[in-house]
């Protein structure tokens, strides 16, 4: 017979008894959620500095998207460090931080170390700015015939030691003075450089096609354009054009078309990008299937309208 005054199988308890065991449950309960919560992993995320969409001071469009994929991820915190872009990728290629975003950029050129997010975040619009009077366009900044070939190397009459040097550059277009920190300073390689000086972020210097000269800001930019220090600039309409009105500089530039560029974010090759990679990718499909993407990263949902001018 179970004693009277108990639950059956339920051994009776004094009032200081009872007291205790539900201490001790209290107690049991907090120590399991503290281990929960000590499980929880942080993520570092290198945050590019690129103005209009991640500023220094934490604010920013890409911001909001990264604190509502924070949202979406269990067991895992997001630490956005907004940085300069090259910081951003050094950290990353270093393991000091999981991953970088964004990264804006032809697909081929990714930095060594890493690899690009699966689920991407979408592309930005850029545009070509230029002095009123000028005709250059997005035709001649991208043109193939500034790309070095060892055709090019032999024909100016370099050794085969000294073509060499160049093999890695081969492919791709460059300034004279980056020719010349190969071999030194040469005459006869004027005639394979670039010939446009043409600014864009330093966070895209190495990624648009073309060798492009880091910008300290859009103001700097658009103030040399204005006074023919620099041929072009090339940057996204949505961080320049506000900058161009409050300058004064609409009747002196011209826009001009531009390439959109994909969008995306990099992980390191390896452990860490293989465990990272899926479960990010998987956090911005659920916000893009729910719409809170669209809403939050319109920036690369969306390509804006946005017309040549004058």
């Amino acid at each position: 017979m179970p004693n009277q005054g108990s639950i059956r199988g339920t051994p009776h308890r004094s009032p200081r008894a009872a007291w205790l065991h539900g201490a001790v449950l209290a107690l049991s309960a907090g120590f399991g959620c503290t281990a929960a919560l000590a499980a929880e992993e942080t993520w570092v995320v290198a945050v590019a500095h690129v103005p209009g969409l991640a500023e220094a001071d934490g604010q920013g469009p890409l911001l909001q998207l990264i604190a509502a994929l924070d949202r979406e991820l269990d067991g895992v915190r997001l630490e956005p460090r907004v940085m300069p872009f090259a910081r951003s990728i050094l950290l990353t290629q270093q393991g000091a931080a999981h991953l970088q975003m964004p990264y804006v950029g032809l697909v081929e050129n990714v930095p060594e170390g890493l690899h690009y997010g699966g689920e991407a975040l979408g592309s930005v619009r850029f545009a070509l700015y230029t002095r009123r009077q000028q005709t250059l366009d997005a035709e001649a900044v991208l043109a193939s015939e500034w790309r070095l070939t060892r055709a090019q190397l032999a024909g100016i009459g370099l050794s085969a030691e000294q073509q060499a040097r160049f093999a890695p550059l081969l492919g791709q277009s460059w300034r004279r003075d980056q020719l010349e920190k190969i071999i030194g300073p040469q005459p006869r390689l004027g005639g394979l450089g670039y010939p446009y000086r043409i600014e864009t972020d330093r966070a895209h210097t190495q990624a648009l096609g073309f060798p492009a000269v880091p910008s300290s800001s859009v103001q700097s930019s658009l103030e040399k354009l204005a006074r023919g220090r620099i041929q072009g600039y090339v940057f996204a309409p949505a961080s320049v054009e506000r900058e161009i009105d409050r300058l004064g500089l609409r009747a002196e530039l011209r826009g001009v078309p531009f390439p959109d560029y994909p969008a995306n974010w990099l992980v390191a090759k390896g452990a860490r990008g293989d465990a990272v990679e899926p479960r990010l990718s998987a956090a911005l499909r659920v916000l893009k299937v729910s719409g809170e993407y669209r809403r939050l990263g319109a920036a690369f949902a969306e390509t804006p309208y946005w017309q040549p001018w004058p």
